[in-house]
């Protein structure tokens, strides 16, 4: 027998009634009231016959429920809907059962419209019947209001409707990145030395222009001064930065790094 613990698609339908139930209680009585799903089971009927509304779901839902009240807590939510005051003794009337069975028809529509993002266009008819005979689970709905005092109302849900509701879909892991493989050959090669060059600029020349090349001769790069300088391994651009003097030699602060590894792994190729 399915369980109604939460997570499990009943569960999650009948909170969609609890909820339901609570705005609607809380709309017509004019004052807050909490509804809560008992983790109890429902307990057996004393009462030889409950008040009881059967809901016949079309559309997205399938199967059957019903709304059943023990007759204590029918007559006690019927009192409160019609303002008078409490009294254990009086009967269950017909204006009490008029006014229950048109608190529920607002709770079956707001449940429908709840339920339209996962089952689509759903319909929950609400009509006077006798306590269901077929076989079922029934949640228990607690209500209460402070001094209000509570009232319960169970919501009998068919088999064939609870094997019916779709069972929620695993949580998707995302997806993890594998981690960076790197050349085991790489290795064996980190020791050796490699020339690095810094360019600061280039440009080209004719081979006239170069012949009429002379002492003085000035050649104008591609370049302007406050550019970065190219740091290049091989003929492979790895890093860019900006040109410094260190002890009286040329330096290289460098500002922006490239692919090393994949500009490392082609200097090192066996075609080299």
């Amino acid at each position: 027998m399915p369980t109604i613990t939460p997570g499990t698609p009943l569960y999650s339908l009948a909170d969609v009634f609890c909820k339901a139930l609570g705005e609607v209680l809380s709309q017509t009585l004019a004052s807050p009231w909490s509804v809560e799903i008992s983790p109890e089971d429902a307990p057996t009927s004393a009462d030889s016959s409950p008040l009881c509304f059967g809901l016949s779901p079309s559309g997205g839902l399938q199967g059957s429920a019903a709304f059943q009240l023990q007759l204590a807590d029918a007559r006690s939510l019927g009192q409160k809907l019609l303002k008078e005051p409490a009294d254990a003794s009086s009967e269950l009337n017909a204006e009490h059962k008029q006014a229950i069975e048109s608190l529920l028809r607002k709770v079956a529509e707001q449940t429908a419209a709840a339920l339209k993002p996962e089952f689509g266009e759903v319909g929950l008819q609400l009509s006077s019947s006798e306590a269901p005979s077929w076989p079922g689970i029934t949640v228990v709905l607690t209500a209460s209001a402070g001094p209000a005092g509570t009232v319960s109302v169970q919501v009998r849900f068919s088999n064939e409707l609870v094997e019916a509701l779709p069972v929620p879909a695993a949580p998707v892991a995302p997806p993890v990145e594998a981690p960076l493989v790197v050349d085991s050959n790489l290795d064996l090669l980190l020791g050796v030395d490699l020339s690095l060059t810094l360019r600061f600029g280039q440009r080209t020349l004719t081979l006239r222009e170069i012949l009429d090349l002379s002492s003085g001769s000035v050649i104008e790069l591609d370049r302007r001064v406050s550019e970065p300088a190219d740091l290049l391994l091989g003929d492979k651009l790895i890093a860019r930065g900006e040109v410094v003097i260190v002890d009286s030699n040329y330096g290289l602060r460098i500002t922006e790094v490239c692919d090393v590894q994949h500009h490392a792994k082609g200097a090192l190729s066996p075609a080299q």
